[in-house]
């Protein structure tokens, strides 16, 4: 009788932490500055100068896929043409339907101002990993450093 009122207790316990899950990274997402969203993904970050560098620290959410995998954010500072000065890369690898996960990308300094272009690329698979329907899709936008 105790293993079973035990064995319940325990099952209980799990269920209620499983209903308490929270996902910080889409939490986050809403308190960003800088919003971007497309068919595929949501972006939100917030650009910071840090120890004489600049520092893009966001957030990407999959509303598209099943999964995402491979995925990639990039960024790249332009100059007044319109060429590439400087570019950081950060690895955020696979995110499931609905699912968010953190970036940052560092890069040397850059004014306030200064045009960012943001570039992410990923496979989007809409079932297993062997599906014939995967897509290598990339997206880019720009935005300015506030």
């Amino acid at each position: 009788m105790i293993r079973k009122i035990l064995l319940l207790t325990m099952f209980a316990l799990l269920m209620n932490g499983c209903t308490a899950y929270r996902n910080d990274s889409l939490q986050r997402m809403q308190t960003l500055p800088e919003h971007y969203a497309q068919f595929d993904a949501k972006l939100a970050w917030e650009v910071k100068a840090v120890e004489g560098s600049t520092v893009i620290d966001g957030v990407v959410q999959n509303i598209r896929y099943y999964e995402m995998s491979n995925l990639e954010v990039w960024v790249y500072s332009l100059d007044a043409n319109g060429k590439e000065v400087h570019r950081g890369v950060d690895f955020v690898y696979r995110l499931m339907e609905n699912e968010a996960g953190p970036f940052t990308i560092k890069i040397p300094r850059v004014a306030s101002g200064t045009r960012l272009q943001f570039l992410y690329k990923y496979l989007g698979l809409n079932g297993d990993s062997e599906s014939a329907d995967a897509v290598s899709w990339s997206q880019s936008f720009e935005a300015r450093v506030p």
